[in-house]
């Protein structure tokens, strides 16, 4: 069969590599659209797009395109290509959630039509990363603006645009002239499901051939006991986590913070809720990263601490039932997410907190966090592959709606430890700085990392040739392939 139909738990909402805003899209456009380097299992980098990469200085990096890098409709790519695309994502108007990761740039020059010379602000440890995750596309789209939100530009990757049923699926198909590691499956579809039960049932019926991180924990244990069904599981950085709106009168006080994170029982939730499916954090980095500060405290549930910082905060027991505190926490309609939000909503209320929970459908909810509508929420942080992916999330540049700082942190100390991780080149002296940084935060408290998401697949047994990647990435599925049908 030359067809795989994945099944999505919400709809990808651009597939422009520019602007992708969601995992989803993003991880979607990166099979059409193929960056000059792509990130490997070890978290380093290696060429796809580029022939070599070399640095001659620090504030200098040379990146030769490959002779046979073509586009989909067999145009080359060339160095003015991806000067455009990059261009294009630093220009002052541009809406694009990578703006920020560019900022570093000075210049982005074609030295000739092979050739692409990024002259930088200043010295940048993590600037190969950043070219791991801006999928090349053509300059004359760019220029004739002639691409919806969708993205059906003439892409650079494994796999080509084929059409889409808005709302429904999108379609790809393998690209003849791909140059690059050899994909398997001639056909992707991406079909969204928003409801999990309709997902399992699709996945049992053979009319969807796989899905990844969309079933609720129950409904895999009992999926694993069903013959013509494959379960892989493995550690992932996918990192669950707690955010505060600290523009709210009770959650710019730290001690409030501090309460409702030892208010929440994460070994219970991890035990129960999702059956083990997922590793309590400390951090946002991986224990297996080279980056992880290995002398973070771990997690506690206290809740008598939690009662007496409320205390102190000016937040005592009203006494009659009464709540001490009212937030209103924010999530998507994943029945996973929901149900984990009741299961929150129950402990705070042990501490005399008052949780509203509000669900949405995830264009309504994405768009409420980026525009500050909330007191908590959780989301998964993704591609958490360099510990300046705390830049994104903590640093005062990158306040939303434009980057991921949308609990308004600000902090001057945090911005140096940053900006400081960035420039330095040694691993040793980066791994000390980024230890900084996360007993920083582990302080400060903007953010509450929960747990490692374990990455869950479940596909027909007659689909052979995939793994469930650690970071979640769908470029493991051009290798995949179909037998028959079930």
């Amino acid at each position: 069969m030359d067809a795989l139909v994945f099944a999505l738990g919400a709809w990808p909402t651009n597939l422009d590599p520019r602007y992708a805003p969601d995992a989803y899209s993003d991880r979607i456009a990166r099979l059409i659209y193929a960056p000059l380097l792509r990130r490997t299992p070890t978290g380093g980098v290696e060429p796809l797009l580029a022939e070599s990469v070399h640095r001659p200085d620090p504030l200098t990096v040379v990146v030769r395109v490959r002779s046979d890098a073509v586009f989909h409709d067999g145009a080359p790519i060339t160095a003015n290509d991806v000067v455009a695309t990059f261009d294009s994502i630093r220009a002052p108007d541009s809406q694009s959630v990578k703006r920020l990761f560019l900022d570093v740039i000075e210049t982005v020059t074609a030295e000739d039509a092979r050739t692409v010379v990024f002259r930088l602000r200043s010295p940048h440890a993590p600037f190969l990363q950043v070219l791991a995750g801006i999928g090349i596309i053509p300059r004359s789209a760019i220029e004739t603006g002639s691409a919806d939100a969708l993205g059906s530009w003439t892409g650079s990757g494994p796999y080509l645009f084929d059409g889409a049923s808005p709302g429904t699926e999108i379609r790809l198909r393998r690209s003849p002239l791909w140059r690059g590691p050899t994909a398997g499956i001639e056909r992707l579809v991406f079909r969204s499901v928003p409801d999990a039960t309709v997902r399992v049932l699709e996945l049992i019926h053979g009319s969807v051939d796989m899905t990844w991180n969309d079933l609720p924990p129950h409904v895999v244990a009992w999926l694993e006991t069903r013959e013509g069904l494959t379960v892989q599981r493995r550690e992932s950085t996918l990192v669950k986590y707690l955010a505060f709106n600290l523009d709210h009168e009770a959650l710019g006080d730290v001690r409030v913070r501090r309460a409702l994170a030892l208010a929440i029982d994460v070994e219970s939730i991890v035990r129960f809720k999702l059956r083990g499916q997922a590793t309590p954090a400390r951090s946002f980095m991986h224990p297996q990263s080279w980056a992880h500060a290995s002398d973070l405290p771990a997690h506690r549930h206290a809740p008598q601490e939690a009662r007496a910082l409320l205390d102190a905060a000016g937040y005592p027991d009203p006494g009659g039932g009464l709540p001490r505190l009212k937030l209103t926490y924010k999530t998507s309609q994943d029945e996973t997410a929901v149900a984990i939000a009741w299961v929150l909503r129950r402990q705070l209320a042990e501490v005399g907190v008052e949780m509203e929970v509000q669900s949405n459908e995830w264009g309504v909810f994405f768009s409420d966090i980026k525009q500050g509508r909330f007191d908590l929420y959780t989301l998964t942080g993704v591609g958490i592959d360099d510990p300046d992916w705390y830049s994104f999330v903590l640093h005062s540049k990158s306040l939303s709606p434009d980057g991921a700082n949308r609990m308004r942190y600000v902090s001057s100390e945090m911005d140096d430890l940053l900006d400081r991780g960035r420039a330095e080149p040694d691993p040793d002296q980066r791994a000390a700085i980024y230890a900084q940084v996360q007993r920083l935060r582990a302080r400060d408290m903007p953010l509450l990392p929960l747990w490692y998401q374990h990455n869950v697949g479940v596909s027909g047994s007659n689909v052979q040739g995939w793994s469930v990647p650690v970071d979640g990435d769908y470029s493991g599925l051009s290798l995949a392939t179909k037998a028959s049908l079930r």
